[in-house]
């Protein structure tokens, strides 16, 4: 998933404080672009990749341990959100693959 924020950061081509967009790639910087001078830095893209297929992983592989624990503490609310979950789920996934791939062919 692509987020971006904007903040207020020291720019060395412009010598002084102004306002910058970051970009994270789910919780990983991609990339900071300076929004007066348009000077940005960009994190290698395919290390960025590597460590987001890396959590990707991860959350499929501790998705049933994260279920059960769900299921233990609010078992009636598991029950009633679990079906449209389902059929969201992949529809999420589907569409933050979308913006990884897009963002790897920019």
């Amino acid at each position: 998933m692509t987020t971006t924020m904007k903040t207020e950061l020291f720019c060395l081509h412009c010598n002084r404080e102004c306002l910058h967009t970051i970009t994270y790639l789910g919780t990983y910087l991609k990339e900071v672009r300076c929004q007066e001078c348009g000077t940005h830095i960009e994190m290698d893209r395919k290390k960025i990749l590597e460590t987001y297929t890396a959590e990707v992983i991860d959350r499929i592989l501790t998705k049933p341990h994260r279920l059960t624990e769900e299921v233990r503490k609010d078992l009636s609310n598991f029950i009633k959100s679990f079906p449209i979950r389902i059929i969201t789920k992949p529809l999420r996934v589907a569409k933050e693959l979308m913006e990884v791939i897009k963002e790897d062919k920019d």
